[in-house]
């Protein structure tokens, strides 16, 4: 079992790229996660130094756990 990252210290930009290892668009991730494919968007798209919203990046971190430790069969890369 791991340890879900503190949503605190989530990086967007990384999150996002995650996403795209995985093989999923925003659409399938964003059901995935449990959030609206618009505030997916606003999320990953957030710049470094701008506030995000701590629930979209606790249900991305956690269903980013969930998808790489089970990938689907369209991850492209193998972790």
């Amino acid at each position: 079992m791991t340890i879900p990252t503190n949503p605190v210290l989530r990086e967007p930009k990384g999150d996002h790229n995650r996403r795209l290892s995985l093989g999923l668009d925003l659409d399938t991730f964003a059901a995935e996660a449990g959030v609206a494919p618009e505030a997916l968007r606003e999320y990953e798209m957030t710049s470094p130094d701008h506030p995000f919203d701590l629930e979209i990046a606790r249900r991305v971190g956690e269903a980013l756990e969930r998808l790489e430790a089970d990938p689907p069969a369209s991850q492209i890369v193998r972790n």
